[in-house]
């Protein structure tokens, strides 16, 4: 029910949903007249804090009930497993060049815009403006001594990530990642895998890749056009067709290179987590957020039975 959630949003939504409902009863002057208002907004939060409380619940229960193996003991199927994560090529961040297993990254432009007084220092605000978004899909290694699996990180909730953020020429940069040569957890479908490269694969990847290059336009650009005159030409799609070829290729290698054992995103509503927490401090910090909800949800709860 709640895989399409992420826990850092749900928590803080569910809180600050709370803290909002006492915020705006406070601006209101006469409570008698907002007392209807107030018993709804009331029970619409204690219906977000229950669910917020059960999303943490299965949470605590998936992580719980996931088989704890080694990597060179782990049967096919859902299973949890932590190691230390390495790319058998260098990845760094795009923007920072920080070596890492995964990374995201934002460009946004910032530029000044004053208020209803032109001038006034005070007035000045600053409108952001996306340009640029991009997710690494490398595939890397996880070894826990024992042996040594791949990582498909395509479709995984990462959380509890390394994050910077500067400002240079009027762009600000943000970079969340995973560093590399540092212990993950994960958790997600393990399959035995054996890949053959045959001319139909190469074209059928090879398609995935552009399309997906496509869908990041202002990258390309950034990226492809030399002329600098807006727009992609045939020449240098060329040059894009020929390095995602490349890339193509390396997939392919390293997933041969990386062991016979392939972790990725499990069919269904199972959850598909990588943390550089370990399982016990996630266990720990969904069951805080477990017990603040149900506090939360019995305080309001006595407040809809005083004023309902």
């Amino acid at each position: 029910m709640f895989q399409q959630f992420k826990s850092h949003g749900v928590n803080l939504s569910a809180v600050g949903m709370v803290g909002g409902l006492f915020f705006a009863t406070f601006l209101m002057r006469s409570f008698s007249e907002i007392k209807p208002t107030f018993t709804l907004m009331l029970a619409v939060a204690m219906a977000v804090v229950l669910l917020a409380s059960l999303f943490n619940y299965g949470r605590l229960l998936k992580i719980s009930e996931a088989p704890i193996s080694s990597i060179a003991a782990a049967a096919q199927g859902y299973v949890e497993l932590q190691g230390i994560a390495n790319t058998l090529k260098p990845l760094k961040t795009p923007y920072h060049g920080i070596p890492c297993v995964w990374y995201r990254a934002w460009v946004y432009a910032n530029r000044a815009q004053h208020g209803n007084n032109a001038g006034a220092d005070d007035n000045m605000m600053m409108n952001s403006r996306l340009l640029d978004y991009t997710e690494s899909q490398t595939i890397f290694t996880l070894n826990d001594g024992s042996d040594t699996c791949s990582v498909n990180p395509k479709g995984a909730e990462v959380i509890h990530f390394e994050a910077r953020t500067w400002r240079k020429n009027d762009h600000r940069y943000v970079e969340e990642y995973l560093p590399a040569g540092k212990s993950l957890y994960v958790l997600g479908q393990l399959d035995t895998r054996h890949d053959v490269l045959d001319d139909v694969r190469i074209n059928t990847y090879l398609s995935q890749k552009l399309a997906e290059w496509k869908t990041r336009p202002q990258h390309l650009l950034n990226r492809y056009d030399q002329n600098r005159d807006g727009k992609i030409d045939l020449q240098e799609w060329e040059a894009a067709r020929a390095d995602a070829l490349k890339q193509v290729h390396a997939e392919h290698n390293m997933r041969q290179n990386t062991g016979s054992f392939t972790l990725k995103k499990p069919q269904g509503r199972h959850l598909f987590l990588i943390s550089a927490k370990s399982p016990q401090q996630l266990r720990d910090a969904y069951q805080r957020w477990l017990w603040v909800h149900l506090s939360l949800f019995t305080g309001l709860f006595f407040l809809y039975l005083l004023f309902s």
